[in-house]
């Protein structure tokens, strides 16, 4: 795997704590440097990550993770939509169960949702509605955040949502839409997890919206257009290059995220 290695940040502040809103570092493309991550974090102070679920390997993966002080992880656990996409009714079934029992051991539930981009059929995205809702009533019972994966779906997810009929805590992951469907997610209580791309475009004026309905991802091991493998410590990038587009001080827009990660996941606060 070829990895767009990041400049070691001068000057930060040793006292910030940077934090990643959304990565899967259970990945199996980190399996064989794992431990040079976790240096590489602490050497950026990034200490606080949210680790994005796919299915029971990954939460069992997630669980075996033990990162070292002071960085620290929220395991959310979930059914990615592209994931259903792959396994039978039985497995799924089975794959809800393991879920359910392990609530005790995760922070979040997610990512799960609706990706249309994928799933073409009128089938396929029955069955992906389907087993969005078993998860959203799993997390009905419980008082976990959610991270939402909402692909060329938001016309399908929202009203999904409101059904609901209560607000939620969480994040929509990899957010790229209009001013109106940004609305209706905060309305129900979410944040807006905002992608890398964020850096070379924002055609929805993003960044106009209130700093306080947004989070920064890498999502890394994503692959970027250059067909490289995203580096956790893009964070420092992408939170500067925010600081610098709203005209703050970065140490304010690093603490923002820290505030509002934080809260969402106690877990990961400076105890």
């Amino acid at each position: 795997i070829m990895f767009t290695q990041q400049p070691k940040t001068s000057g930060a502040n040793p006292k910030l704590r940077w934090m990643d809103a959304h990565c899967h570092l259970s990945d199996d493309a980190f399996d064989d440097d794992r431990d040079e991550i976790y240096r590489e974090l602490l050497e950026n102070q990034i200490t606080g990550l949210v680790l994005a679920g796919t299915e029971p390997k990954d939460w069992h993966k997630q669980k075996e993770l033990s990162p070292p002080f002071p960085l620290r992880i929220a395991r959310v656990f979930g059914m990615h939509p592209w994931w259903v996409d792959q396994y039978s009714d039985e497995d799924l079934q089975h794959a809800l169960n393991v879920l359910q029992n392990s609530l005790s051991e995760c922070q979040g539930l997610g990512e799960m949702g609706l990706d249309y981009f994928r799933a073409k059929s009128p089938e396929d995205r029955t069955r992906q509605r389907h087993w969005f809702e078993a998860q959203l009533k799993i997390a009905r019972s419980i008082d976990l955040p959610i991270i939402l994966h909402i692909v060329r779906a938001h016309h399908e997810a929202i009203p999904i949502l409101r059904k609901q009929r209560r607000t939620f805590r969480g994040t929509i992951h990899s957010f790229w839409a209009n001013a109106q469907t940004a609305q209706s997610y905060l309305d129900m209580g979410f944040l807006l997890s905002v992608p890398p791309r964020i850096m070379k475009e924002d055609p929805h004026n993003l960044l106009r919206l209130d700093p306080n309905s947004l989070v920064f991802e890498t999502d890394t091991p994503y692959v970027d257009a250059q067909n490289q493998t995203v580096r956790p410590t893009l964070i420092h990038e992408i939170l500067e290059f925010v600081a610098k587009a709203r005209g703050e001080d970065v140490n304010l827009t690093v603490r923002r995220q820290e505030q509002l990660l934080s809260d969402l996941f106690p877990i990961l606060k400076d105890h």
